[in-house]
């Protein structure tokens, strides 16, 4: 595959074109809070990470699904976490689930339950820039697979990636848990490691002036779950697959 580099200084890496793809959860992050400005206005927004793993194209004249290291390519996505009828994140898994959320999922929808899960994934391009020519890969839309979202195992270990758990590094609640959480960190995207140090709840936990040590195997996540909700975080038993 060709490499081309553009005037500018942009780069052409190979990516995954626009399209119908077929893809898997395998990763949920939390981001945390931090402030963010939509028009003139900065707010606070808690935000999350949701990564998918391609598993094939539904268009045939789609290019390939593999990197050149025979790795499948990956897609995210950053959300607001809220179910706020108006969020991306509860439209976008309304469409994947193929239908609407009742009340009481409402109450506190637990995301980590995405993981593993199947979907159809319409993948755009963000616009061209100096750094990325032609621009990146993004999510445009999620939807429900013919035959149903189904859980499955992928190429890539599924993780969640637990904000608070991680904190506890810093505060000297050191655990096998918090010390997976370091594992994991240190596997994210570098822009999403700068997001999370920019968060308010790092920041504060950071004070303590720990640093976080690197000790456990990156498989033994936490089972800690991340719940989301329209007004509260009361968690909640979700149907399968979510």
């Amino acid at each position: 595959m060709s490499l081309t580099i553009s005037e500018g200084g942009g780069t052409d890496f190979p990516k995954l074109e626009k399209g119908i793809y077929l893809g898997t959860c395998f990763r949920r992050v939390d981001l945390g809070t931090s402030d963010q400005t939509y028009g003139k206005e900065v707010s606070k927004k808690t935000r999350l990470c949701i990564t998918f793993e391609i598993v094939e194209a539904v268009d045939p004249n789609t290019n390939e699904t593999l990197m050149e290291d025979g790795r499948p390519y990956a897609v995210s996505k950053t959300y607001t976490a809220s179910l706020h009828e108006a969020a991306a994140l509860r439209k976008h898994l309304e469409s994947w689930r193929g239908k609407s959320f009742t009340d009481e999922e409402l109450g506190g929808f637990d995301v980590t339950d995405l993981l593993g899960c199947t979907a159809r994934i319409e993948v755009g391009h963000t616009e061209a820039s100096a750094e990325h020519a032609g621009g990146n890969p993004k999510i445009l839309n999620l939807q429900r697979p013919d035959g149903g979202v189904q859980k499955v195992a992928t190429k890539n270990e599924q993780q969640a990636f637990d904000l608070a758990v991680y904190c506890e590094e810093f505060k000297g609640n050191q655990s096998a848990e918090s010390k997976a959480m370091c594992d994991i960190f240190d596997g994210l995207a570098t822009w999403q490691q700068a997001d999370i140090e920019e968060s308010y709840e790092y920041k504060a936990a950071n004070e303590s002036g720990s640093v976080p040590t690197q000790t456990a195997s990156p498989s033994a996540v936490s089972d800690n779950l991340e719940t989301i909700s329209e007004e509260t975080s009361e968690p909640k038993n979700d149907d399968i697959p979510f």
